[in-house]
């Protein structure tokens, strides 16, 4: 007996379009075309998967930070208490 799971599970349509599909490469066409997808680029070249399933929220972090281009251990206005934070426990786990 098989369970149903989310692996391949269709997208509801809409407002989900595959990103693969030829609506979704038509959509992205038309916003790389009207200049729209500076963001996707910098996030895309910075991708990365979470190494852990706890660890979803670092992923995200990181691809965000490294695609803003902010090294969050460096204080550059004021104290910032959650960089701070943030930064503590990136070295907790990636140490």
């Amino acid at each position: 007996m098989t369970l149903a799971g989310l692996y391949r599970r269709a997208l509801p349509s809409p407002p989900a379009i595959d990103f693969s599909s030829p609506e979704g490469k038509k959509i992205f066409t038309e916003a790389l075309h009207d200049g729209n997808m500076e963001g996707f680029f910098k996030l895309i070249s910075n991708f990365q998967t979470q190494s852990e399933p706890a660890f979803c929220g670092l992923a995200s972090l990181a691809m965000v930070l490294n695609a803003l281009a902010i090294d969050p251990c460096r204080i550059w206005k004021g104290n910032q208490l959650l960089i701070k934070y943030i930064c503590h426990q990136l070295i907790k786990v990636l140490y």
